[in-house]
């Protein structure tokens, strides 16, 4: 998406592209130049920010946002205003929203749907306990990051029941797919459960992949439907949805707000209720099989089944998985060879022909707690806990991530037709680190009846580690509680900044609050081009010096980098520069031409940037050149001289005729300081043409030269010079005053 505001800098914010457009303004992806941290602006329509209302409604938004401190919900960090254009600054998130998603990749297999739709939950619930309901709840305002965290955005049409102010009336507001029946009636109040309604479809589509006004084109329509009609059941579309799944959502849809949940919190509790009666001891050894003309399953499928998963060698890595399953499990296990011998002999087939048979393997996992990001091979492949995920037989890396806990490394080996099913107990990194605290902490421990205090700690900029004593307390910004008197040694960790320390003494009395500024990781960049001496632009920025060029103490992390070239194709990469290290780039540059055609009556010589390029030329004259601007002048030794600045754009011909033959009329006008015309002289090339203003003046095409002249009278713009031309005819006007006069006085 374009946008002239693409490479210009706002208030210390540099915009880089364009993410899209909200209910009321446009959002940007922009880096802070000093503080060289991305941010999302979302910036007021340029068209509306005269309309006060609307930017009433734009600085509520912000004002809204602002109360918000919740990890689902974006962040908002100022409101600015630059040449009176007014803007957000926000959290930038790197991912995707969840309509994309869907329309990407299909309905969501409800265990993927659930993590995903309890973060939007615990979001709205954390809003509607700040007195806001959002109003406008739908896929596109859902974010997910790379790390599966959802981000609600855009509360452009937010109501805060603090103050009964509202953004924007509820009946020309929100996106009618997901508005409850009371908000398409237009109802001047609104509360909570319409939240929970849009939630509700938004669940519904998440499942479905679609919201339920099939073949439904016309707003009277749905709105129709909305509010009189019963919506088809999710398992009509979808029937692997769980009954008590489909009760969920028809209840969060219910026309009538009081048979509704009442709140977000208690439709949160019916999701996590409905979690609770997943046994998660149960591990599912069945495969979908084909089945025989009757019904049942073919014993051939079975008995290959069984015997992948049982002598088929498969490596699962029980480290992680609590001892009393590890016993279930084998006891089903004993049971279960036992049987399969049997097969196997009745079927009379040895494992390895079972083997030559390769089918796909399947992974579940599911965690404590939910919600760890899954990483299989280096790629994210959802949040815990997932169900039957799809991988090729073989041996692949597998990593577990969550905030504030340790990371869970192993290596799996799934065989073909196996379901793998594996469970992880996650560590805090709290409990984890206690046992290697400093001396200094066991001392501060050993006096337990002194206040404990409290110290809050800020890290420019925001989001680093925050270490005490050893001892990981969250990110910042942090308020750290209940700490005992004394000595406490803080070290603040970000990716792609250097670490910094503190030393500080609690005496229980004091609350201290800290700011502690990081410092960027540097590495280098070594940039050479072929041919030499070309433009180097990084991050928005022009480099002064031209390739070849060593750069110094480039900030770690992804940077833009654009190598530009009179005559030859731009180059756009992205590159990523890491500590104490020297990134080597080197560019073969693509020569890029276009032509020009330029015509000549009666006859002129032509000149590209006052170079000669053909004398006295009658006929059409063509140059292949290198894509660039150019100036192009065309002279004839006694019609005169044409010159015009031209653009030379790749694989393109210019197409240019200059007749000298050709006359315009070009009207000259004087004026006095009242705006009273005045009679004067007309002057064309120093020539006295002998008209007097007002005229018009014949002229053939070219450079001429007009100016005005009378007798007690100065011109403010004294001369002009103009290109006349075909469409350049602009008649000129001039402004004469009374010259002043020297009065001589005899002494």
């Amino acid at each position: 998406m374009s946008s002239p505001y693409i490479g210009k800098v706002l208030d210390n914010y540099r915009i880089i592209e364009s993410l899209g457009i909200g209910g009321m303004g446009i959002v940007f992806k922009a880096i802070h130049i000093k503080l060289e941290k991305i941010f999302a602006l979302k910036m007021i329509t340029p068209g509306l920010v005269m309309n006060e209302n609307f930017l009433k409604r734009f600085q509520a938004e912000a004002k809204s946002l602002a109360k918000f401190e919740d990890p689902n919900i974006v962040r908002v960090y100022d409101l600015r205003s630059d040449d009176d254009r007014w803007f957000i600054v926000m959290e930038f998130v790197d991912g995707i929203n969840l309509l994309e998603k869907i329309k990407r990749d299909g309905p969501f297999p409800w265990q993927e749907a659930l993590p995903i739709l309890e973060q939007m939950l615990s979001g709205i619930s954390h809003a509607h306990a700040s007195g806001i309901i959002h109003r406008d709840i739908k896929p596109n305002n859902i974010m997910i990051t790379k790390d599966g965290t959802v981000k609600i955005t855009d509360f452009g049409l937010a109501k805060d029941q603090t103050s009964g102010s509202s953004t924007l009336t509820v009946a020309s507001g929100g996106t009618l797919y997901y508005m409850s029946p009371e908000h398409v009636k237009g109802f001047s109040f609104t509360d909570k459960r319409s939240d929970v309604y849009s939630v509700g479809m938004t669940f519904y589509e998440m499942l479905t992949g679609s919201v339920p006004f099939k073949d439904i084109n016309s707003d009277f329509d749905i709105r129709e439907k909305i509010v009189r009609k019963e919506f088809e059941k999710p398992t009509t579309i979808n029937p692997d949805i769980p009954d008590e799944l489909e009760s969920i959502i028809v209840k969060a849809i219910a026309k009538d707000p009081e048979e509704r949940f009442q709140t977000a919190e208690e439709m949160l509790q019916a999701i996590l209720d409905f979690e609770a009666t997943v046994s998660k001891d149960i591990r599912n050894f069945s495969q979908p099989v084909r089945k025989s003309e009757n019904g049942s399953p073919k014993l051939k499928d079975s008995i290959n089944i069984l015997k992948a998963k049982i002598l088929g060698g498969d490596k699962i890595n029980f480290k992680n998985v609590p001892w009393f399953r590890v016993t279930s499990l084998a006891l089903g296990l004993l049971v279960i060879i036992i049987f399969v011998s049997l097969v196997v002999k009745s079927n009379g087939k040895s494992p390895a022909e079972s083997k030559a048979e390769i089918l796909p393997a399947h992974l579940s996992i599911t965690s404590t707690p939910s919600l760890a990001t899954v990483i299989l091979d280096n790629d994210s492949i959802g949040l815990s806990p997932l169900k039957s995920y799809t991988l090729t037989p073989g041996q692949h890396s597998l990593r577990l991530t969550r905030n504030d806990y340790l990371p869970v490394d192993t290596t799996i080996s799934p065989v073909s037709g196996n379901q793998l099913d594996l469970t992880f107990q996650l560590i805090s990194k709290i409990t984890d680190s206690e046992s290697i605290t400093e001396q200094v902490a066991e001392k501060n421990e050993s006096t337990p009846n002194l206040e404990p205090t409290t110290v809050y700690i800020q890290s420019e900029p925001p989001g680093a580690e925050i270490w005490m004593n050893n001892k990981y307390r969250g990110s910042t910004p942090k308020k750290v509680t209940n700490l005992q008197p004394g000595d406490y040694r803080i070290k603040i960790s970000k990716e792609g900044f250097e670490d910094a320390t503190k030393k500080i003494s609690l005496n229980g009395k004091s609350k201290p609050e800290l700011m502690i500024p990081l410092t960027a990781s540097t590495g280098n960049m070594q940039i050479a081009t072929v041919p030499e001496s070309a433009n180097i632009i990084l991050d928005g920025e022009k480099i002064p010096q031209l390739t070849p060029t060593n750069l110094k103490e480039i900030p770690v992390g992804e940077h833009q980098i654009e190598i530009t070239k009179k005559g030859y194709a731009s180059i756009n990469r992205k590159l990523v520069v890491k500590k104490a290290e020297t990134f080597d780039l080197k560019i073969e540059l693509v020569k890029q031409m276009g032509s020009l055609g330029i015509q000549v009556r009666p006859w002129g010589s032509i000149y590209l940037d006052d170079k000669l390029q053909k004398s006295s030329s009658n006929i059409k004259y063509n140059l292949e050149l290198p894509v660039d601007r150019y100036k192009l002048k065309v002279i004839h030794p006694t019609l005169g001289v044409w010159e015009k600045s031209i653009e030379i754009k790749p694989g393109e011909t210019t197409e240019l005729t200059v007749d000298f033959n050709y006359t315009l009329k070009i009207p000259v006008t004087a004026i006095d300081d009242f705006g009273n015309p005045i009679v004067a002289e007309i002057y064309l090339d120093d020539h006295n043409t002998g008209k007097t203003t007002p005229a018009e003046i014949v002229v053939n095409v070219g450079l001429h030269k007009f100016s005005v002249k009378k007798d007690g009278y100065t011109a403010d713009n004294e001369e002009t010079e103009i290109l006349v031309d075909k469409g350049l005819d602009k008649p000129q006007n001039f402004l004469l005053r009374k010259a002043e006069t020297e009065i001589k006085v005899n002494q």
